[in-house]
């Protein structure tokens, strides 16, 4: 089971996948939780990029520069490696293409690991935890690229996997504000230059709210949660929690019975051999 986190920046959804891992632990579940935070930062956890593997030794600002460039390089020559995972990426350029290249390409590798990811969770049989995966990274296609035609946005959803259940986080914009300023000041002046403005990244609000419209008139199954303080964290935790356990519960028990010979087949088979056998 694949449950995916998205909202705008410092929503808070690291903090929160964190404690819903946490909580679903609790309760006795086998739980993977991949944090990748932005695309600006470092690869998913349980992912090990190739420029990770052979400089370890550098330094993670000079990783971060360096890391679309190599692995853009690692996919020109071996095209025939990672096709699908290149595929998705390269599709979701094509429908939303950022204006800016630097951007382009860190999005494209960022998609591309996100794919790898994805893949490993599919094949897992318990549930595994994205703080933040396809959902946002169309919502930083979308803002990136500038694209305000509904219809494109729309099919850039139909084209990513779709997860088991959809968490939305969400907080007042001037907390928004205020934990962004927060963050910036811990960044280096180098590090700002790799991320996006205050303004800009509040301009994901309204794009996290048309998405959201666009997976509820697909049918998607979203749940919204807030992190605003103790209080509220542990509340949404509480919720969410018992619902991933009830349609994590009901789908093991289909599993079963999918994986079950029925009986009453067994009991015609038994009727035709002894039919023969007389």
């Amino acid at each position: 089971m694949i449950v995916e986190l998205f909202g705008p920046p410092a929503a808070g959804k690291t903090t929160f996948a964190r404690a819903l891992a946490a909580r679903l632990r609790e309760r006795g579940h086998t739980v993977d939780l991949i944090l990748s935070q932005r695309p600006a930062e470092d690869s998913p956890r349980e992912i090990r990029s190739a420029t990770d593997l052979v400089t370890p030794q550098i330094s993670p600002m000079i990783r971060r520069l360096t890391r679309p460039f190599a692995e853009i390089l690692t996919m020109a020559r071996y095209p025939f490696t990672i096709p699908h995972d290149v595929g998705m990426a390269l599709n979701l350029i094509k429908i939303l293409p950022p204006s800016n290249a630097l951007w382009l390409l860190r999005l494209a590798q960022y998609v591309s690991r996100l794919s790898r990811a994805w893949f490993q969770a599919s094949t897992a049989g318990h549930i595994v935890l994205f703080d933040q995966a396809f959902v946002q990274a169309v919502c930083s296609l979308v803002l990136l690229s500038g694209v305000v035609d509904q219809r494109l946005i729309s099919n850039a959803l139909d084209a990513i996997p779709k997860s088991d259940l959809l968490v939305r986080l969400d907080a007042p914009t001037e907390i928004l504000k205020a934990r962004l300023r927060d963050r910036q000041r811990l960044e280096s002046r180098l590090e700002r230059l790799l991320e996006l403005d205050t303004a800009t990244s509040l301009r994901s609000l309204a794009i996290v709210d048309g998405l959201h419209e666009l997976l509820r008139r697909g049918d998607r199954q979203i749940m919204n949660a807030a992190s605003l303080d103790q209080h509220s964290l542990n509340e949404a935790v509480e919720r969410i929690e018992k619902q991933i356990t009830a349609q994590f519960n009901t789908e093991q028990r289909g599993a079963a019975r999918r994986s079950q010979p029925c009986s009453d087949s067994i009991r015609v088979d038994q009727t035709l051999e002894r039919r023969t056998a007389s």
